[in-house]
């Protein structure tokens, strides 16, 4: 398995920021590794309040990708119904446009 624990981290990092509980606990919402990124899931199971809706998993998700897209993440969304992320590609520096020499007349 491939490991991405910087990813990983800023991932649990920008979720907790935004209120959004994927740590040890309670929490269904659970990080993990996946080859190419980092999956966010539910767990399988019951809360301390019982089994959540689809409904409210459907929002929290949805809330979660929202954070990690706004935090310039690639997220999408895997047939299980995880969130797969992965890092954006290094934004392309465009070069400064080159400073344009007057035309000279000669006459």
């Amino acid at each position: 398995m491939v490991d991405h624990p910087e990813l990983f981290e800023d991932v649990t990092a920008a979720l907790a920021r935004a209120g959004i509980d994927a740590g040890p606990g309670p929490s269904l919402l659970r990080i993990g590794h996946r080859p190419p990124g980092v999956a966010v899931g539910w767990s399988p199971g019951e809360g301390p309040d019982g089994p959540p809706s689809r409904g409210a998993r459907e929002a929290v998700s949805g809330a979660a990708a929202v954070v990690l897209r706004e935090c310039g993440y690639l997220v999408a969304e895997t047939a299980g119904g995880e969130l797969l992320v992965t890092p954006a590609a290094a934004p392309v520096a465009v070069p400064a446009e080159p400073e344009t020499v007057p035309e000279q007349w000669w006459g």
